[in-house]
């Protein structure tokens, strides 16, 4: 009887732990403070219902979840490599036949130096933090990923910025605004230091959901277009033809987004980045950013492409990540899914102690009545 008490109480929990009553927001209270850590692997930054940790010992990385909501999915986008290519269709975007020199960014090829990580106040953007960090990076051509073909390519720096409030960035295509509290700005800045014939420059970047926020909206005039792709994080589109790369259309918008949407079309996450790159630090002239990508089945490669022109020596592209706090009412899927060795772990644990209540119960019970039967001889005089 126990035994089946306990397994009532854990149904009750389970199904009042996967009740979809909306979550009660942080970041609506009056007070609001960032909260930041730093080590030696990552910044780590708590911005109301917002945690972002960006990783800093390996390859430019930012891992954010939704502080409040026990069942967030954990997404995860990250930098790791940069493409020198020669635009041989013609179709102004990157493929990776085109591939003529491979910069990557992670700890093996190159040394990160993180800046001091600086909060402060202001009237225009509340509390904020910001910090950046810098390497100087080599091009390795595909015989060798040891010796690099150019030596000291390119410095490359990525500065973050977390505020409270909303801040209004530009680029030549126009203004676009990011969110306060639950979006992060990321730029990332390619200073040359020796000029090569190559034509291209392509950013790659890896974005990835967690759960059931597995597939992706492709929106190419930003955050007010329409959907123009649903792809699923579960399809490996690089198994088909080799012309899998899937081109993304030009746009008048400043940026353009990727929405991280569950498998019901709910949104939670984005991914922003600039549709014209900066030219040179004082230059307003832009160069067109001319994007492409496609799912590897655990998540979407997206490629930024730009012209390398000759009096090209810096060229910067900013971009934005964060929450869709809509799109979060806590249900126990994606814990469960997420934390699946966890679960079973627990599962298996609470098993063994009904198992082991039930043998209590049975060897009590067996006593009485072993008890009562000695108590009816005794009195029979048996």
């Amino acid at each position: 009887m126990a035994a089946m008490r306990l397994l009532g109480l854990v149904f009750f929990a389970v199904m009042l732990c996967s009740s979809t009553a909306p979550l009660a927001s942080a970041s609506a209270q009056e007070d609001y403070t960032l909260f930041v850590s730093v080590d030696e692997t990552k910044v780590s930054i708590e911005s109301g219902n917002l945690t972002v940790g960006v990783v800093t010992s390996d390859w430019p990385r930012l891992v954010f979840w939704h502080t409040v909501d026990p069942f967030s999915p954990t997404f995860d986008i990250g930098i790791p490599t940069l493409y020198l290519f020669n635009d041989t269709d013609g179709d102004g975007r990157f493929c990776r036949a085109e591939t003529l020199c491979t910069v990557y960014l992670d700890s093996n090829h190159v040394e990160w130096n993180r800046s001091t990580v600086r909060s402060d106040y202001s009237v225009t953007a509340g509390e904020s933090v910001m910090f950046s960090m810098e390497a100087t990076t080599h091009a390795y051509n595909a015989t060798s990923e040891t010796t690099p073909s150019v030596q000291d390519w390119a410095n490359v720096t990525l500065w973050f910025c977390l505020a409270e409030n909303e801040l209004e960035y530009e680029n030549p295509a126009g203004p676009h605004v990011v969110s306060g509290k639950t979006s992060l700005f990321m730029n990332i800045t390619i200073d040359v230091n020796n000029r090569t014939d190559f034509q291209m420059l392509a950013i790659e970047t890896f974005v990835q959901g967690g759960a059931t926020t597995n597939s992706f909206h492709i929106l190419e005039d930003g955050d007010d277009g329409e959907v123009s792709a649903v792809l699923s994080a579960r399809v490996d589109e690089t198994t088909g033809s080799d012309e899998f790369t899937r081109p993304m259309n030009s746009t008048t918008s400043p940026v353009q987004c990727i929405d991280l949407a569950k498998e019901d079309g709910t949104v939670q996450a984005f991914y922003d980045w600039d549709s014209v790159a900066r030219n040179g630090s004082g230059d307003v002239d832009g160069v067109m950013v001319n994007s492409s990508c496609y799912t590897t089945g655990i998540g979407l490669v997206l490629h930024s492409a730009m012209n390398l022109t000759n009096d090209t020596m810096s060229i910067s592209v900013g971009s934005s990540l964060g929450l869709i706090e809509s799109g979060f009412v806590g249900t126990m899927t994606d814990w469960v899914r997420e934390h699946s060795s966890t679960v079973i772990a627990m599962t298996i644990a609470a098993a063994a102690v009904v198992v082991v209540l039930i043998h209590i119960a049975l060897r009590r019970r067996r006593k009485k009545k072993g008890d009562r039967q000695e108590n009816d001889a005794a009195s029979t005089g048996v």
